[in-house]
């Protein structure tokens, strides 16, 4: 995938060098990771992803030219230039609302065969532990994400006879259930 900032800072590459590229770069991980910039780099904001992607907006001057740069780093995607260009023309980074999960029943029939098992799935909708257990998934798959994370709670929601699914797809089962029901 290509994103538009790295078409534009392959032209900063080819006026400065590849060298130039790489100082730039070093300089705005730097900044990055010590969350603070300096009187050539100005950051401008830190959008954490989860506890290991990051992506930083702010300006950096390279050889007396300012230039506004919005950048990700980290292990979902490697380095990730977003938006690079003139003062003021990158746009900030906008990060995409999150992806809420909740269990559903894994039997995708259950509300057909069996209406009042349903019901009891949507008692148990209340339960503290099935609360804690939403919850507990998905601060899990923000702050660590990986395939250790959704193994344990897919093994866990099985347990119970309840899979993963997202919040708007768990909300239109319901809804579909009560609409018959009613």
């Amino acid at each position: 995938m290509t994103y538009p900032g790295e078409k534009a800072f392959e032209v900063f590459e080819k006026k400065y060098g590849a060298d130039a590229g790489t100082e730039v770069m070093e300089r705005i991980a730097d900044a990055m990771w010590d969350q603070k910039g300096n009187d050539r780099l100005i950051i401008s904001n830190i959008h954490t992803i989860n506890a290991c992607n990051h992506v930083v907006d702010g300006d950096i001057e390279h050889a007396g030219e300012w230039f506004s740069f919005s950048i990700e780093s980290g292990d979902r995607n490697g380095t990730v230039i977003h938006g690079w260009g003139p003062l003021d023309e990158v746009s900030p980074y906008k990060p995409e609302p999150p992806v809420i999960y909740e269990m559903v029943p894994r039997d995708r029939d259950l509300e057909l065969r069996n209406p009042s098992m349903f019901r009891v799935y949507l008692h148990w909708r209340d339960a503290d532990w099935f609360k804690e257990m939403c919850r507990s998934y998905n601060y899990d798959r923000y702050a660590q994400p990986g395939g250790k994370i959704e193994g344990y709670y897919r093994d866990k929601a099985a347990k119970r006879g309840l899979a993963w699914t997202t919040r708007e797809d768990a909300k239109e089962r319901i809804d579909a259930f009560r609409s018959i029901s009613a």
